[in-house]
């Protein structure tokens, strides 16, 4: 796979450049662990940089077992960051200049998130009346801001920023249990499951609902802006003859068991 350039992937955030503190995960935690009277009251006043970019994946040769990954689905939708700061919600993808014009729903994460100054990265889909993740309603959301069709989800896989907190560097272990401290899930809006070591077990749950591809995620290494150096990998899958019906989001994330 060609990787692109590292600066071609970086988005503009709305606000002003506070001081970085790449030090000050610690922060992140016990904001967390304190009670707060609202979801959205703020753990820092530092703000979130001007510019976030996102990790790319290396294309792996297929699937594969090591206790120093977590596997999960590679969910078929728009890779996105999604940043909360201040009660409101950005959506930054590449080439799309605002995402949450096509998907004003996805405001209602700010309510979801237990810190403000919070940045998650993850997929975005638009599923249909049964719960299935649809390619074309996706599109046409891209593609007419006004359509209103679909209901759209988002599957958060990562965090970048926690409380005001840069927690980029520490282990993705790590920041994947305060991803699930952070975000309340909902129906909609869901923490990426998967399964550490055994990525063949998960690709043959995948391939059988006919998914293409698979996440491998190493549990050690820190969240890399542009190439991910093996951090992340995407895995191809021979996925079984397509099924009657696409899979619902519930029957993915459960990887079919």
């Amino acid at each position: 796979m060609t990787e692109q350039d590292p600066r071609q992937l970086e988005l503009p955030f709305p606000g002003e450049p506070g001081p970085a503190a790449p030090n000050d995960a610690g922060r992140a935690v016990a904001a967390l662990q304190t009670p707060a009277p609202t979801a959205l009251q703020a753990a820092s006043p530092q703000r979130l940089p001007r510019r976030l970019r996102p990790m790319q994946p290396l294309l792996g040769a297929g699937p594969f077992d090591d206790p120093g990954y977590r596997f999960e689905p590679w969910w078929p939708g728009l890779r996105v960051l999604l940043a909360a700061e201040g009660g409101r919600v950005r959506l930054l993808a590449e080439q799309l200049a605002d995402p949450l014009a096509s998907f004003p729903e996805l405001a209602r994460v700010a309510e979801l998130l237990q810190a403000d100054a919070t940045v998650l990265d993850g997929t975005l889909l638009v599923l249909d009346p049964d719960g299935r993740p649809d390619a074309d309603l996706l599109r046409e959301r891209l593609s007419y801001p006004e359509v209103r069709d679909g209901a759209p989800a988002f599957v958060a896989s990562d965090l970048l920023y926690a409380a005001g907190a840069n927690v980029s560097r520490r282990p993705f272990a790590d920041r994947l249990a305060l991803l699930e401290r952070t975000l309340h899930e909902t129906e909609w809006c869901l923490v990426a499951r998967g399964y550490p070591g055994e990525g063949r077990t998960v690709a043959a749950a995948l391939e059988a609902m006919g998914l293409q591809a698979m996440s491998a995620r190493h549990l050690a290494s820190p969240y890399r802006g542009g190439p991910s150096q093996g951090a992340w990998l995407r895995l191809p899958l021979v996925p079984a003859p397509p099924p009657m019906q696409r899979p619902t989001l519930a029957l993915i994330q459960r990887l079919g068991l």
